[in-house]
């Protein structure tokens, strides 16, 4: 009898911990930025992923707050058109996130997603069943709004680990959380919950697969020494400990290189598919023309900003929420930029909402397309990229040969 009812405690303290969670976080739709500071940050390790859809699955962390018969199970997710994807420092595309990867995530309830999820309070029978056997607690929160690894959450707070001792019998490292120089190169984070992560002393487990990276090549596990502050990235996250560290960066120039290979994996992504954005207005003129204003996602950058030079010719190719083309070969229709307005110095006190860059472009189009619409998702290329296909299975004309597989439930 006491134990059922220390299961009944621990099943209205998993309910009351979800239903915080999904009362502090709003619902977002593909048409609008969210208000700042309203998203809910999970974190947990990838296990699946649709990278052409922008889907995947997470085992979320395992937290005392919850009982071990809901931990470890799958937390399906969509990322917002406008959801951010961080690895070693830089952007980047679910595609380059290797599985097992663990990451911290801001997330929002989606429109069809903010259902309740039923657990059971007494029947202990049917709660060692895994009761909700097939998603985590934490699935109404299924609509991604950033996605970032270890090496990426630690270097943008400004923190390293530094290594307080190496057993190399048993292969533990035990490193303490401490100030890290300032190496990160992305944009300080506004309007996002915050969250600390990992604290103090922590031992971590290195294994045979664990790289070593010391400069701009890799390593070896003689390379490690007490004292070096490094960056690390996890797997098997909270199931024993703080995880298996995957990757190791030791000093500076290994971790800017790994950011550098990063950031040149992505700018290459958007050279071949365009910057996404979002239709903000539309002025509409004689004969089926325009001028069209569009705010740019999380990745456009002031060094961008050369690609759009006023005046100059560009290519606008209209998208779906997942951020997938038609057929952006042919799709594309010719604009002529009017101007690139960088919100952060044209207002006195402006507010970049999540999920924005803060650069809006505007842009005359002799013929609005059907999906250029207030509220749509585009994709804007620089006059001078060369043009070429794309694979088959990212197009969705004539026909959609890769349906979404992880949609999460609507019931």
């Amino acid at each position: 009898m006491r134990r059922l009812r220390f299961l009944a405690m621990c099943g209205w303290t998993l309910m009351a911990t979800a239903a915080m969670a999904q009362q502090t976080a709003t619902v977002a739709t593909p048409d609008a930025f969210p208000t700042p500071g309203t998203s809910h940050v999970i974190a947990g390790e990838l296990t699946m992923v649709d990278h052409v859809n922008r889907m995947g699955i997470l085992r979320c962390d395992r937290l005392d707050s919850r009982i071990k018969y809901h931990q470890d199970l799958p937390l399906a997710f969509s990322m917002l058109p406008y959801g951010a994807i961080f690895y070693n420092g830089a952007t980047a595309s679910l595609a380059d996130i290797p599985l097992g990867t663990h990451l911290h995530g801001w997330f929002h309830l989606g429109p069809a997603g903010n259902f309740p999820v039923e657990l059971m309070e007494t029947d202990y029978a049917a709660t060692v069943k895994n009761q909700p056997i097939d998603r985590s607690p934490d699935s109404p929160l299924s609509q991604a709004l950033r996605l970032e690894d270890d090496f990426t959450f630690y270097q943008r707070q400004n923190q390293g680990w530094k290594i307080l001792a190496i057993d190399s019998a048993q292969q533990k490292l035990t490193v303490e959380k401490v100030p890290l120089e300032k190496e990160s190169r992305l944009p300080e984070l506004s309007g996002f919950p915050t969250v600390e992560g990992l604290r103090g002393k922590q031992i971590l487990d290195y294994t045979l697969a664990t790289r070593v990276w010391k400069a701009n090549k890799m390593g070896d596990w003689a390379d490690l020494a007490v004292g070096q502050t490094v960056l690390f990235n996890l797997t098997w996250a909270t199931m024993y400990g703080p995880g298996r560290v995957t990757d190791l960066w030791i000093d500076p120039a290994s971790r800017a290189a790994a950011s550098e290979r990063q950031q040149r994996v992505f700018d290459q992504q958007i050279r071949d598919r365009g910057f996404p954005a979002m239709v903000s207005a539309i002025e509409y003129l004689e004969k089926g023309a325009g001028i069209v204003t569009v705010e740019f996602y999380t990745g456009f950058e002031t060094k961008h900003a050369d690609f759009f030079p006023s005046n100059q010719s560009a290519r606008v190719i209209v998208a779906e929420s997942s951020l997938r083309t038609h057929d952006a070969h042919n799709d594309g229709q010719s604009v002529r930029v009017t101007e690139l307005i960088n919100v952060s110095e044209s207002l006195s006190n402006p507010i970049i909402a999540p999920g924005s860059s803060g650069f809006r472009l505007r842009f005359r189009m002799n013929e609005l397309l059907e999906g250029i619409r207030p509220g749509r998702t585009v994709r804007l290329q620089a006059g001078s990229w060369d043009r070429h296909d794309l694979p088959r299975e990212e197009k969705i004309h004539p026909f959609d040969i890769r349906p979404p597989l992880l949609l999460p439930p609507t019931e």
